[in-house]
């Protein structure tokens, strides 16, 4: 059987770390890669803030839902559940006590060099499926010891997370996730995975003019 030759593309995804659509905007994206087989990508996660406002200390969780959305919050959260579950996520929203301020969060990943997406997928899967809070200073210098990332390296983070939130608002990006498919196409929203399909195509054929 002939091994099917995969072309790498990057992909820049700018998303926030407490944004449900988020996770799964990353599902169906990951979706779409297995479904069209050759294309791998070099995923570059660019943070942005769903809550610039947000105290270092967060907030309760039902304080920030009846802010943001009211009464109609519980059938909000119960609607992303569903479709959650559609692409694999168990969310469990109940677990969640507080809505963290998620910039050190993002300053953990933007760190991490080469383990960027394999921290920012947990840091995920254990908000949003464990109720974990990932704005704490525990659970952060935790991940930092487990991938070696040095407090230099957090520093650094501080200003490449600066540099995304820069960025996105040149960009004039408002919602998330955005994802830049080949620096050249942007995709906005949790998009089904076929939406990508041309785009990777495209991608492709361009390195073949």
């Amino acid at each position: 059987m002939n091994k099917i030759t995969k072309t790498l593309i990057r992909v820049d995804v700018f998303s926030d770390i407490i944004c449900p659509w988020c996770y799964i905007g990353w599902k169906r994206l990951e979706d779409a890669v297995r479904t069209h087989q050759k294309v791998s990508l070099d995923i570059h996660w660019r943070a942005f803030l769903l809550n610039p406002g947000m105290p270092t200390e967060g907030m309760d969780r039902q304080a920030y839902i009846q802010a943001k959305f009211g009464q109609a919050g519980e059938s909000f959260y119960s609607r992303i559940a569903d479709v959650g579950r559609q692409v694999g996520i168990a969310f469990d929203f109940p677990a969640i006590k507080r809505t963290p301020d998620s910039r050190p969060a993002h300053h953990l990943v933007k760190a991490a060099g080469d383990h960027a997406h394999t921290i920012k997928l947990i840091m995920l899967a254990d908000y949003f499926e464990h109720g974990v809070d990932i704005g704490s200073a525990d659970y952060l210098d935790q991940l930092a010891e487990r991938f070696g990332i040095t407090q230099a390296q957090r520093e650094t983070g501080k200003s490449l997370t600066d540099a995304d939130l820069e960025d996105g608002n040149m960009m004039d990006i408002h919602g998330v996730p955005h994802i830049i498919i080949d620096q050249r196409w942007a995709v906005s929203g949790a998009q089904p995975a076929h939406t990508f399909m041309p785009l990777f195509d495209a991608a492709i054929a361009s390195r073949q003019e």
